[in-house]
């Protein structure tokens, strides 16, 4: 069983007068957000219940907000405190260093006096008929209405989860979250599509074995760019280039977005359901790579959203009943694919040649054919095997000992 979860976002109707309340509202939202945060690093803890006993009585008393936009307040704060902790975790390489961190290291964050307002069935109500939503706020409730675009249509029966009210640009917005639990049949269905490898890079940031080409040029002329006026907002330090650095840096996310959202359904729309993507396990790549620092090479590669792209591919392609499998990645842009020969010579540049056999191909479709073969594997036949005997009801099968 998989859940599959939708932000939805829809620009809401509001006059002057609840536009001020909703902006009050969430500077005293961020008072609560901010100290939920403080008290948890303060007190060593990311207890919700133990911080919610240190702060919700006194901050109740001088805080005209809603008992429940208080308690979401403090939750979105230890939200943000656990979000910290796992981010050193990560960082940490040895089991000495996990032992020596300590909460109190945890960076101090600052919250904005506006930020979004967390919203759940216990301080809102949805109207979806008659296209509004009620509100608690700072005084009474509001009224926000809203239009559904015909795109979202389609997402009228999922369940709706939460929601978030967002101002941005003056403007407020309700990002709506909804799921829908599925059950891929991928898991008790026979394969009777494609087998696809895919491998994913910043010249081309994916070639498939189906000789499908996506160039990565764009985003890394786009990337350069903005590479540029940072580097020059920043040598200036104004509150204007700062303002200038703020916006760029959501522009260059968008583009980067818009990129991996149409790449993922260009390839999706290119594959027969009941297929299966083969893509590398890329997990700690940016671990394991070594690349000259300053370089440009290595600016493009710690700003590759490969996992973006990942995430993106995975949700579309359940929703075709495409199975997504991971492979090891090693040597799979050195091997050739028609002989199995592996060295690091066989490859120069974005051409492949065979030092053995002479087998020549594009370095990168030669690579997504590797990644196809490496699927057959030992742990994906028992992967097979073991559907099998699902399909069979349970019935005994005789697995080969395929390691041997």
């Amino acid at each position: 069983m998989r859940t599959l979860i939708r932000t939805l976002r829809i620009p809401a109707k509001l006059d002057e007068n609840t536009k001020n309340i909703l902006v009050k509202t969430m500077e005293e939202y961020s008072k609560a957000v901010q100290m939920g945060f403080n008290y948890g690093l303060s007190n060593k803890t990311f207890s919700r219940i133990k911080i919610h006993h240190g702060i919700y009585k006194d901050f109740r008393k001088q805080s005209p907000l809603n008992s429940q936009l208080v308690i979401n307040g403090k939750n979105k704060g230890v939200d943000v405190l656990l979000s910290q902790k796992k981010r050193i975790m990560r960082k940490q390489t040895s089991k000495k260093k996990k032992k020596k961190n300590k909460i109190m290291k945890l960076p101090q964050v600052k919250f904005s006096s506006i930020i979004p307002l967390r919203y759940d069935y216990r301080c809102s109500t949805i109207h979806l008929e008659q296209r509004y939503v009620s509100l608690a706020t700072i005084s009474k409730r509001v009224n926000l209405t809203f239009e559904i675009p015909k795109y979202y249509s389609k997402f009228i029966d999922w369940k709706f989860k939460s929601f978030e009210l967002v101002y941005i640009h003056k403007r407020f917005f309700i990002h709506f979250v909804v799921e829908k639990t599925v059950s891929p049949e991928f898991l008790d269905s026979p394969h009777s599509g494609l087998f696809v490898g895919i491998d994913r890079g910043m010249r081309h940031l994916a070639v498939s074995s189906q000789n499908q080409f996506y160039s990565g040029s764009r985003l890394r002329a786009s990337k350069d760019k903005y590479f540029r006026l940072k580097r020059s907002l920043q040598k200036k330090g104004t509150p204007s280039a700062k303002s200038k650095l703020k916006d760029s840096s959501g522009r260059e996310k968008r583009f980067q977005k818009d990129m991996n959202h149409c790449i993922t359904k260009d390839i999706i729309s290119k594959i027969p359901a009941n297929s299966t993507i083969i893509l590398e396990d890329l997990s700690y790549i940016r671990k394991t790579t070594k690349r000259r620092r300053k370089t440009r090479s290595s600016r493009e590669f710690h700003s590759w959203a490969f996992y973006q792209f990942q995430m993106f591919l995975d949700y579309k392609a359940i929703e075709k009943n495409i199975e997504i499998i991971y492979v090891n990645p090693a040597y799979t842009s050195q091997e050739c694919s028609s002989c199995g020969y592996i060295l690091k010579s066989n490859r120069n540049g974005s051409n492949f040649l065979c030092k053995k056999c002479n087998f020549s191909l594009n370095a990168d479709l030669n690579a997504s054919h590797n990644i196809k073969s490496r699927m057959f594997d030992t742990s994906y036949l028992l992967q097979l095997a073991r559907r099998a005997i699902r399909m069979m009801g349970g019935a005994s099968v005789i697995i080969p000992n395929v390691a041997s």
